[in-house]
């Protein structure tokens, strides 16, 4: 996992009728005509009746109740709420202990500070061969990974090829970059340990028959490494990865809808029986607020569990619940407003799926 500072979210208020879409900010206020908005939800794979569904279920500033039947069918009440559909599980710090000390190493390597995100830094880099370097050429379709470089999204079974360490030499910034964060995660994986109440989760989720996926800024040698030490015989599919082609790292909410899609989601009738209204959580300009709006139906039946501000507003981003799972530096985020719950065991989610899950903010 590569953590990274986010700036506080601000409120956005939306309202759309049948003739346009127009939302206020603090001093600010765009609209954007209907027609043109279809179109770019249809480009996107939306239908112009799922887009006008969305439209006329928003209604200005709503707040997010989010809840989900209990997995136990003896369970006393519930069943009414909407059904769980999957959770999305965070790697490192979530599913191992945290190794914070990583993230002070790799920055010193790549000489940023604080302030600055790692993979956003990598890939502002120039990914072109050296110029005169003898193994360029080569190294050109060779070179290791950068983050957002790479690979469909992995599953459990072409994860394993990449804990070997990488032969050809770095010849760009950016894979030199990539490389040096690498070697570190290479050495900390070694070193990872599980969660306490890893495998009683995991077996409580199997038997209750509950889907599982992994989305982690994190490349695939640390994951393999974690699922072959210590949840052999588990399966977590699809797994995204900061190499997945064509996906963002989170905060962005891309890896959770690509797993919700790849469960289907996208194509469940039911979909319309949304969890709660849609969160208001601001984006970066109009046409993506509109497009993260309308898709956030797609992670209303899942659970994102991850420790860290990236995970609680990718979640939250793509529509799902966020759980928080607590530790000494990140307690503070338990009243942040993308956290739905905080737990300070893995095990602790036992029981709230089974008796129900409810927000508790």
């Amino acid at each position: 996992m590569i953590p990274r500072n986010l700036p506080s979210s601000f409120c956005t208020s939306f309202s759309l009728s049948s003739t346009f879409i127009s939302w206020s900010r603090p001093r600010l206020r765009r609209n954007t005509y209907l027609s043109e908005s279809l179109r770019q939800f249809t480009k996107h794979g939306f239908t112009t009746s799922i887009v006008r569904h969305r439209a006329a279920n928003v209604r200005g500033r709503m707040q997010i109740k989010r809840s989900f039947a209990p997995l136990n069918p003896k369970a006393a009440s519930g069943h009414d709420r909407p059904k769980l559909k999957g959770i999305i599980f965070d790697v490192d710090g979530t599913l191992c202990l945290p190794q914070n000390y990583m993230f002070k190493e790799m920055r010193a390597a790549l000489g940023i500070p604080r302030s600055v995100d790692i993979l956003d830094h990598i890939r502002s880099l120039s990914n072109e061969p050296d110029v005169d370097s003898p193994a360029s050429e080569a190294a050109a379709t060779e070179r290791p990974h950068a983050p957002g470089n790479t690979s469909s999204p992995p599953s459990e079974a072409t994860l394993a090829h990449s804990i070997s360490e990488p032969s050809p030499p770095p010849t760009s910034a950016q894979a030199r970059a990539a490389a040096k964060i690498q070697a570190i995660e290479r050495t900390a994986m070694t070193q990872q340990r599980p969660q306490p109440g890893l495998n009683e989760l995991m077996s409580y989720l199997g038997r209750r028959g509950v889907p599982k996926a992994l989305c982690t800024r994190n490349f695939p040698a640390p994951v393999q490494h974690l699922l072959d030490k210590f949840l052999q015989g588990e399966v977590f599919e699809p797994v995204v990865t900061r190499e997945t082609e064509g996906i963002r790292p989170k905060p962005s909410p891309d890896g959770l809808w690509m797993i919700a899609q790849a469960w289907g989601l996208d194509n469940d009738v039911n979909s319309t029986q949304r969890n709660g209204t849609v969160a208001d959580d601001g984006v970066d300009n109009e046409v993506g607020d509109v497009l993260e709006l309308a898709k956030r139906h797609l992670g209303s039946g899942l659970i994102m569990v991850g420790d860290s501000i990236d995970d609680m507003s990718a979640g939250r981003r793509a529509g799902a619940a966020t759980v928080l799972l607590v530790n000494d530096e990140n307690e503070h985020l338990l009243t942040h407003d993308h956290t739905d719950l905080g737990i300070r065991r893995l095990d602790e989610l036992i029981d709230i799926l089974d008796q129900g899950f409810e927000a508790q903010r």
